[in-house]
C-alpha cells in the first residue's frame, strides 16, 4: 500500500491537488486516527508529500490526547476501531470540538449518507482511489484557506482594531443651560 502512495503522487490526477497543497506551507494540521499501521503511513506518506503537518494515532483514547497537545484542522478517522468505536469518538469531537473538519473512513461500510449519521464531514471508502480522499481533503483545506483569509482582513492584526472616527461624522447636540 506504500509504495501506491508514491504511484498516486506520480499520476497526473494528483498535480492539481499538490499545485494547491503547495500554498500549505506546513501550516494545515492533519490527524490520522486508524488501528490499521500501513493505512495510517499511507495517508501520512501521502498528505506530507502534499504539504500537511501530518500527525497519527491508532485510537480514540490517543487521539483526544493528541488534540489536547496540538489541535488538528483535519482528521481522519476510522469507524471501526479498538477500545472507543470510532462513531463514539467522532460524536465526541463533534461535542467537543465543533471546528475539526472529519472525514470518516470505513472498509465496511458503505458511503451512502454515512457522513451523516456519523457526524462527519465526508465520507471515504477504503480501497477507492486515494484522490478521492484528497479531494475531500483538500476542498477542507480550501474552505478553511477562504475562511482564515477573511478572518485576516477583518482583523489584519490578529485582533479587533477599533477605528478612528472623524468629528465631522458625529452630530453634534447643543448644550441646554439649566
Amino acid at each position: 500500500m506504500l509504495a501506491n502512495a508514491q504511484e498516486y503522487l506520480n499520476e497526473s490526477s494528483i498535480f492539481a491537488h499538490m499545485e494547491k497543497a503547495k500554498m500549505l506551507d506546513g501550516s494545515v494540521k492533519l490527524l490520522i486516527v486508524d488501528g490499521d499501521v500501513s493505512i495510517r503511513k499511507y495517508f501520512a506518506l501521502l498528505f506530507s508529500e502534499l504539504g500537511y503537518c501530518v500527525r497519527s494515532v491508532k485510537d480514540g483514547i490517543s487521539a483526544l490526547s493528541e488534540i489536547r497537545h496540538d489541535f488538528p484542522d483535519i482528521l481522519l478517522s476510522e469507524l471501526n476501531m479498538a477500545g472507543m468505536s470510532g462513531v463514539e469518538f467522532l460524536v465526541a469531537i463533534r461535542h467537543l470540538f465543533p471546528s475539526i473538519r472529519v472525514v470518516a473512513m470505513s472498509g465496511t461500510s458503505s458511503g451512502n449518507c454515512m457522513s451523516h449519521r456519523f457526524a462527519a464531514d465526508a465520507f471515504f471508502e477504503k480501497g477507492a482511489d486515494a484522490a478521492d480522499m484528497i479531494k475531500f481533503v483538500d476542498d477542507m483545506t480550501q474552505l478553511e484557506r477562504t475562511l482564515s483569509r477573511r478572518r485576516n482582513m477583518e482583523f489584519p492584526m490578529g485582533f479587533p482594531v477599533a477605528r478612528a472616527v472623524s468629528m465631522s461624522s458625529i452630530a453634534t447636540v447643543p448644550l441646554s443651560a439649566g
